[in-house]
């Protein structure tokens, strides 16, 4: 009798350390990817300041939707017309956007010429909580 309850128990019960499984990178469409420059006509009265920091060389703004998932500091890979590139999560952008992404770029002349499109993004590691 005590055989069989033994049996039962090891066969109804969940395992003590479950398997965890690996997950992958985690992946979001974006409706739009743009650039920007780090000037006053683009951003606010203090460009050189970020949302997570100070501003940087390699870094990205992300819609508030996307910045909440993803983290401050996180590395992300962006697929834009077939070509990937790694940036740092370092800015976020105004409230009205949804799943978009705006890569600082140097010169207005570049920005405008790399246009607006759409795209993937990949997060490679993610970033502290933001709050705002």
């Amino acid at each position: 009798m005590r055989a069989i309850v033994l049996g039962l128990l090891v066969v109804l019960l969940p395992p003590a350390f479950p398997q965890v499984q690996a997950a992958g990178p985690k992946t979001y469409t974006l409706k739009r990817v743009s650039h920007y420059n780090a000037v006053r006509a683009q951003t606010d009265s203090t460009p050189h300041i970020s949302a997570c920091g100070p501003t940087r060389k390699g870094q990205i703004a992300l819609s508030r939707d996307l910045l909440r998932q993803v983290g401050c500091g996180a590395r992300v890979r962006v697929t834009v017309r077939g070509k990937s590139h790694v940036y740092v999560v370092n800015d976020t952008m105004n409230v009205r956007y949804r799943r978009t992404a705006d890569i600082l770029v140097s010169g207005v002349s570049r920005a405008r010429a790399l246009g607006v499109t759409s795209g993937k993004l990949t997060v490679l590691r993610p970033g502290r909580p933001y709050r705002g």
